[in-house]
């Protein structure tokens, strides 16, 4: 069982000493080593079959500290800031003290969430608006049903329309630039996402074939690309043309409706449902908004950071899922890393501020969630995603999660609570 200490700081900060004790850190270093020995080669020994013993007697003992302490100290540190109540505000700062065969200790200094004084969030009056359907409406969720139906067709050439899954890399002057690489990237012809010129030679491609792209950077771009002449290497994996189907009464028969009135009706309920859904999520965060601007708050600049770091990862994972780098996005959108996070910035401080706020009506209001609440919560999430419970909980903690709900109630304390206008 590991050791805590908790030392109280000046400025709400909080110290947590925190030692690890020894069965934990040998079963860390035993999986470490599982893990890890094939890649260490030891004299005398077959790839991957040195004991332990040999491994670190070649190395050293350290070797496999590093990871071993990446693999326990965030359990080790959510358990501490459980155990003591803690909400931290941002990151912490971390450092090993003592590290043996016994155990390591290390500290964190974290953050507490800064004093909040809310003013009123019962009894607001927000304007709930009137839902209705128009033309309008009624035309553009049609549409979007029949492109959520578009067939696709392999094409073995491309044309301006299509969609063409690409490699490409960018060379000025026969040297290859930063961010201008990528592989399998899935291009629309003619989106108007890639450098002027660029999309129009991509056209014409065959599968399988690779050609060069002759491009000119714009002079509104990245200073150290804007202006100068770019030759993208590129290969073609895949080339796929979708047609949008059209509003017929075989293709209603085809979606399984008694004929095209049927289909209408069923899409205008949904496209009224979403019309409402829309409507209430307006009103609450119209009533959130209200909660915001009446508190009083020194939002710590560790708390944006952290909210402003998960955005960034956010968007690398989105980008990474369509098989680009966050360097191709930027050159591709003419901005830097620094342009981005100054954009991110504000909506990282509004979370903040967001989540401050629903904390502390959390506590004003000693809302809960319990060990039966969580467990429904990941059995349903098991099953909307297709994944186990324990997988569930791996890429989302109990302590997330509790704070994820805990959050969602007491906006709901602040919408159930208020006066429609």
């Amino acid at each position: 069982m590991s050791v805590v200490h908790r030392e109280d700081l000046e400025n709400r900060q909080v110290k947590l000493t925190i030692t690890v004790d020894r069965g934990t850190w040998q079963k860390a270093l035993a999986d470490v080593y599982a893990a890890a020995k094939a890649y260490f080669p030891v004299e005398g020994y077959a790839p991957g079959a040195a004991p332990r013993e040999a491994l670190e007697a070649a190395y050293g003992k350290e070797v496999l500290y590093q990871e071993a302490v990446n693999t326990t100290y965030p359990q080790e540190l959510v358990d501490a800031i459980a155990r003591h109540e803690l909400l931290i505000a941002g990151s912490p700062a971390l450092n090993v003290e003592e590290i043996g065969d016994d155990g390591y200790t290390f500290t964190a200094i974290v953050d507490l969430y800064p004093e909040v004084k809310l003013g009123q969030y019962k009894g607001l009056r927000g304007h709930w608006e009137a839902v209705e359907l128009s033309n309008d409406d009624v035309e553009q969720a049609l549409a979007d049903y029949c492109r959520a139906h578009t067939a696709e067709e392999e094409q073995e050439r491309a044309a301006m329309g299509d969609e063409v899954t690409l490699d490409f890399e960018g060379f000025v002057d026969g040297v290859a630039f930063e961010g201008g690489k990528a592989e399998q990237y899935p291009l629309v012809l003619g989106s108007g996402m890639f450098i002027p010129g660029f999309e129009e030679q991509v056209a014409g491609i065959r599968v399988g074939e690779e050609r060069d792209v002759n491009v000119t950077f714009p002079q509104a771009y990245t200073p150290e690309l804007a202006g100068k002449d770019a030759v993208f290497h590129i290969k073609a994996h895949r080339i796929v043309r979708r047609t949008v189907p059209t509003l017929t009464e075989e293709f209603a028969a085809a979606q399984g409706f008694a004929d095209l009135q049927a289909l209408r009706v069923s899409v205008m309920e949904n496209a009224l449902h979403i019309k409402q859904a829309q409507a209430q999520d307006a009103y609450a965060d119209a009533l959130v908004q209200q909660v915001i601007d009446g508190m009083e708050v020194t939002v710590p600049e560790s708390m944006i950071e952290s909210q402003l770091r998960g955005l960034m990862e956010e968007l690398a994972q989105r980008l990474m899922a369509q098989g680009m780098e966050l360097e191709s996005y930027l050159q591709a959108a003419g901005m830097t890393i620094d342009d981005l996070r100054a954009h991110a910035r504000q909506n990282a401080e509004l979370s903040a501020r967001f989540e401050l706020a629903m904390m502390e009506i959390v506590r004003l209001e000693g809302l809960t969630v319990t060990e039966q609440e969580l467990e429904q919560r990941y059995s349903e999430m098991a099953q909307m995603y297709g994944m186990s419970v324990q997988q569930i909980r791996a890429q989302l903690p109990p302590a997330r999660l509790s704070h994820d709900i805990k959050l969602t109630r007491a906006r709901a304390v602040v919408v159930d609570n208020s006066i429609r206008a």
